[in-house]
């Protein structure tokens, strides 16, 4: 039997860092898997995703690591443990298995080990030199929660030019320490730093003969594993490890030279507009390609990016983005038969950008809809204005829609809600969308009508949601319904799921209840789309409403 699961396919996955193309060697990394007290079976899958969309490693998998062999893994660069036997600490490997790791790494192999593969082989002593920050008798963890990472070094190939970060993790306090290894940076939390307690080493560096060694205790689970600081710190460990050098990039989001005194600059393709400062992106907007919708992905706020495209639970999810779902029965929501095709074809006739001398801009679209090789049922006008740049990184976006039925009759209609034949829990979606950073922590709602839960379903002027952002400030968006397009049969649709992470917010047109339309009959539609770095509250948000009241009306 075959002990290596080869993976020579790509996955879709949000790239959090970019190689720099200098080399055509790939790394071959090994990854030990199959027992866990952690959910093995998903954190491996995701280590299979994150190591592939870099276009730099090549991965297998071993779920029966004792037996391995120095041949084995001499064919490696790199071994990765997800594997621990805990809580049976006492369990040792064979010999011949034990030596060969050993060697391996003293040969020159890179070992990398993150968050509870270390708590293992308590009876296997050379095992302690080679890992760090085990589980011991005086380890804890409280909650999950925002956990801050500091660097102590940003000069160690690792972690050079990054800044420090959030994630939702599971913070270990008083793991086992090993003196030989070099911490490169530390986590806190609010829980832990209320208490007095000390900063906890997290991301830490050894040698073991010729090889190196990279591990952090961050990497509880999935929703830990997705944050970009984590994926970052381990890609770029592990090419460390295995060659000793890094050559991928510190995403935007992590770079300690945020390009803030820059110029900025219009960037245009075929396929996408870009306001740009320095060789940092504030915000681009998606056009005629695969996606098959317009759509904003990204939009920054000083070092948040807002918005998640294609996240791996709903691939037509397209950060900032209109679309409806049924017209005249047809899906023109979902993608179908794992492509990045729906049944009903949102099609751009024309596209028109006005980029302005102060980086404001206008973008005009001509929008047809019609299902594939059918006819026209739909016709949109669109306009879309940005703001320039504000001083405080917030950002302003207006929507003006204009439907016109091209067809006898067009019915716009969404998936049922609770109470209506076939009626659905997540029933009454469509029209302008907004799916937030998956990074995200602390999740919450402002509204115009006063609630601050329970929002799906509701109705009101405005919505506000908000989070704790990548680098530990308040960030989030703010949806404004113009009073000419409020409609009975409307209300907000909202997701807020924080393991996923899951969130996403619209107003959604047609809640209550579809709306027909007879040939020639127009539609008109119009928002504002507020995005703000900073606290917030409600005395602001709805002076925010009355200035855009008072721009419509003049």
């Amino acid at each position: 039997m075959n002990r290596f699961l080869f993976l020579g396919f790509l996955f879709v996955l949000s790239v959090s860092c970019k190689f720099d193309g200098n080399s055509t060697h790939k790394i071959h990394v090994l990854v030990l898997s199959g027992s866990n007290n952690h959910d093995w079976q998903a954190t491996t899958s995701f280590l299979q995703k994150m190591y592939a969309e870099t276009g730099l490693f090549e991965l297998e998998i071993t779920e029966v690591p004792d037996t391995l062999t120095l041949t084995d893994l001499k064919n490696f660069d790199v071994v990765v443990s997800n594997w621990n036997s805990w809580p049976k600490n006492n369990l040792r490997w064979p010999e011949s298995t034990e030596k060969a790791l050993l060697d391996f790494i003293n040969n020159g192999g890179g070992f990398v080990t993150f968050h509870s593969s270390t708590s293992a082989f308590y009876k296997w002593p050379e095992f302690g030199k080679i890992t760090t920050a085990a589980w011991v008798d005086s380890t804890w963890h409280g909650k999950k929660s925002a956990t801050q990472i500091m660097l102590l070094n940003s000069e160690h190939p690792v972690t050079k030019g990054m800044s420090g970060f959030f994630i939702q993790d599971e913070l270990w306090v008083n793991a086992g320490k090993n003196s030989s290894f070099q911490i490169l940076g530390t986590a806190t939390s609010k829980d832990i730093f209320k208490q007095g307690i000390k900063d906890q080493a997290a991301i830490m560096i050894s040698e073991y003969g010729k090889g190196k060694i990279f591990h952090t205790i961050l990497g509880h689970d999935v929703r830990a594993m997705r944050n970009i600081g984590f994926r970052t710190l381990m890609l770029r460990g592990t090419e460390w490890a295995a060659t000793g050098r890094v050559s991928q990039l510190v995403p935007q989001e992590l770079q300690t030279n945020s390009d803030s005194e820059s110029e900025y600059r219009w960037a245009k393709t075929d396929t996408s507009f870009t306001l740009m400062r320095g060789d940092n992106i504030l915000w681009r907007y998606n056009f005629n390609e695969r996606h098959g919708k317009p759509f904003f992905y990204p939009v920054y706020v000083g070092r948040n990016n807002l918005t998640c495209v294609s996240p791996d639970d709903h691939l037509w999810h397209l950060g900032q983005w209109f679309s409806w779902k049924y017209i005249n029965g047809v899906n023109y929501w979902e993608y179908q038969n794992g492509t990045y095709k729906s049944d009903g074809v949102t099609e751009i006739a024309d596209i028109k950008i006005i980029p302005n001398s102060d980086f404001s801009a206008e973008i005009k679209l001509k929008i047809i809809y019609h299902q594939v090789k059918g006819e026209n049922v739909l016709a949109e006008l669109r306009t879309i204005k940005v703001s320039p740049p504000q001083k405080n990184g917030s950002l302003r976006m207006s929507y003006q829609f204009e439907f016109e039925a091209v067809a006898d009759t067009v019915e716009l209609n969404r998936t049922p809600i609770e109470g209506e034949p076939n009626g659905m829990s997540w029933g009454g979606y469509a029209g302008l969308s907004i799916r937030f950073n998956q990074d995200f922590m602390d999740s919450h709602f402002i509204s115009s009508w006063g609630e601050n839960k329970n929002i799906n379903g509701k109705s009101g002027d405005w919505l506000y949601m908000g989070f704790t952002g990548i680098n530990g400030n308040q960030v989030g968006s703010q949806i404004i319904i113009s009073p000419d397009s409020q409609r009975d049969g409307s209300a907000w649709y909202s997701v807020n799921t924080e393991d996923l992470p899951f969130y996403y917010f619209s107003p959604a047109y047609l809640y209550k209840k579809p709306l027909v339309l007879l040939r020639g009959k127009k539609l008109k539609l119009n928002y504002r789309v507020n995005h703000k770095q900073g606290a917030v509250d409600l005395v602001g948000l709805e002076k925010e409403y009355n200035r855009y009241k008072k721009e419509i009306n003049q």
